[in-house]
């Protein structure tokens, strides 16, 4: 079992098994959060910060966003930033593991993002991606910097 991180359900992708993807999860988060300013960008890091594997996640697929219909160069430009800052391993003093190998799944996420270009039509929510978020769940970790989330706990810290 694994999850798909994709520009849309039926492109290309980069196909993470299940520990890959926390990691994955993991590294996004950390720039994710401290990035974040705009609805989208804190829904996005929200996002990623809830979505636990065991949980049902069944990919992570760009067009799924609720991107906004003007502006959403910006959104992407946000996206590309966590990547990059992802890459440039963020904060990976705060994991509790080294990850491997993950320039390469980052560098294949970057290229995806800068390929995409959202649909023109809205979209149905994901299912992790709640509209109307409760203020609480955009607490930070003390820690980590990390969004406690709908769990009210960090995702580093489990």
């Amino acid at each position: 079992m694994g999850d798909w991180f994709r520009g849309s359900a039926d492109g290309p992708g980069l196909k993470l098994y299940n520990g890959a993807s926390a990691i994955f999860l993991d590294v996004l988060a950390l720039p994710a959060c401290e990035l974040a300013e705009t609805e989208f960008e804190r829904g996005f890091a929200l996002l990623l910060c809830n979505s636990r594997i065991g949980m049902g996640n069944d990919g992570f697929d760009l067009d799924e966003l609720p991107w906004p219909a003007a502006g959403w160069e910006a959104e992407r430009d946000y996206l590309l930033r966590v990547v990059r800052l992802a890459e440039a391993r963020f904060r990976w003093e705060l994991l509790s593991y080294e990850p491997r190998i993950f320039e390469a799944f980052l560098a294949e996420y970057e290229r995806l993002v800068l390929d995409f270009s959202p649909p023109t039509e809205p979209v149905e929510l994901p299912r992790m991606w709640d509209p109307d978020p409760v203020e609480a769940a955009f607490a930070r970790c003390p820690e980590h910097g990390l969004y406690l989330g709908d769990y009210t706990d960090c995702r580093l810290c489990l």
